[in-house]
């Protein structure tokens, strides 16, 4: 708690010295007065999902795009939908263009990601965001968020991963929820909830069986006396 306080007031500090988008300020707002303590469908989420050029932005890999969805009340809602290609800072390598079909032609006229991003987070704004593996996006994201406007992402951010991993611990010896669950592949979680996955390699898709993936998380947490926030975010935040 006192770590996030801290957290908290760097942020607002930074926030008050830069020269940063109002929608920075609208989202940190609302995330610095979430009510952690709120029932799970009284939370709305945005579920998300990246395409990057590579694994390492540190080494000059970037985002290619971005695809979102909204998540309320326990259901998806696909009338609050985001997703865009991004202009590459960078010349794509030959295995991310077989990988993601995203060729430089495509990609020439598309906004540069300082754009984007500004859009993704009034798209956002204070939600509590969700992903599979978030890590890696919030990384990325971050990455390109720094290098021009000098601060990260305020959202909280739940990882279906570690969910995943949550839910194992739940269950009773020898009781199993989530079959196979030491691999926590998006895929396989897929196929463990019987959840059809549409075409793969495409952030918004991806975001989609992310979302249905959650949603059969409540149901099998709240069975386990778990219907708050912060029993999410207890076992599922990435930091």
């Amino acid at each position: 708690m006192l770590f996030k306080y801290i957290r908290q007031k760097a942020y607002e500090k930074k926030l008050r010295a830069l020269d940063v988008p109002d929608v920075f300020r609208s989202c940190f707002e609302q995330v610095k007065n979430l009510e952690t303590r709120k029932h799970i469908r009284d939370i709305g989420f945005i579920v998300f999902d990246t395409e990057t050029t590579g694994l390492r932005p540190a080494r000059g890999d970037v985002l290619l795009s971005i695809g979102a969805l909204g998540f309320t009340r326990g259901r998806v809602d696909l009338s609050k939908s985001f997703y865009e290609l991004i202009r590459p800072e960078r010349e794509i390598p030959r295995d991310s263009v077989l990988v993601h079909t995203l060729t430089p032609g495509k990609m020439k006229d598309l906004s540069p990601v300082s754009d984007v991003l500004v859009r993704f987070l009034e798209f956002c704004q204070g939600a509590v965001l969700v992903g599979h593996h978030t890590a890696f996006d919030v990384e990325f994201i971050n990455a390109a968020l720094k290098k021009y406007f000098g601060l990260p992402l305020a959202n909280r951010v739940l990882d279906t991963a570690k969910i995943a991993r949550g839910i194992q611990k739940t269950q009773e010896p020898g009781k199993v929820a989530i079959e196979g669950a030491r691999n926590f592949s998006l895929d396989y979680l897929a196929k463990s909830f019987n959840i059809k996955a549409p075409d793969r390699h495409d952030a918004y898709a991806d975001a989609l069986v992310t979302a249905l993936i959650f949603q059969r998380q409540i149901a099998l947490l709240q069975k386990e006396g778990m219907s708050r926030l912060k029993d999410f975010l207890r076992i599922g935040e990435v930091r």
